[in-house]
């Protein structure tokens, strides 16, 4: 990109620049070389544009292949909600209900034997100082 405009602001520079005149204007050389210098610049333009438009394409043509797939698996994940709710309506309420009740309870005693465990594991009943197993608080004279 920054060889374009810098293409171009040399391209419209010289443009501006009047062609010297010979004294007697029968030396071609001259003239040639600034229209050579003149059409390379050009080149490099219109080869910097093509540079760019090419990289467009492929972004485009990426992003359209992007654009599709997400299509595909939203037709797909909206059949698979068809399907199940399809499925959903032939099962009665109660077992429904019934299975989240079952979840519900197996959620809730995971919940409390995984208390359990780690309460358990973090402290020792019988070294701790607070605990009503210490040895102050079964009466021996140790």
């Amino acid at each position: 990109m920054s060889n374009q405009s810098a293409a171009v602001n040399v391209h419209s520079l010289v443009r501006k620049i009047p062609p010297p005149e010979t004294e007697d204007g029968s030396d071609p050389v001259p003239v040639m070389r600034r229209q050579i210098t003149l059409l390379n610049i050009e080149v490099e333009h219109l080869r910097a544009n093509e540079d760019e438009a090419r990289k467009i394409k492929e972004f485009l043509v990426e992003y359209g292949e992007w654009v599709e797939q997400l299509r595909e698996n939203r037709d797909e994940w909206q059949r698979e909600a068809e399907r199940r709710s399809a499925v959903m309506g032939q099962v009665p309420h109660w077992a429904l209900l019934w299975a989240r009740g079952r979840l519900n309870v197996s959620k809730a005693w995971r919940q409390l034997t995984a208390f359990g465990d780690s309460r358990w594991h973090t402290r020792d009943p019988m070294t701790a100082s607070d605990s009503k197993y210490s040895q102050k608080s079964l009466g021996s004279d140790m």
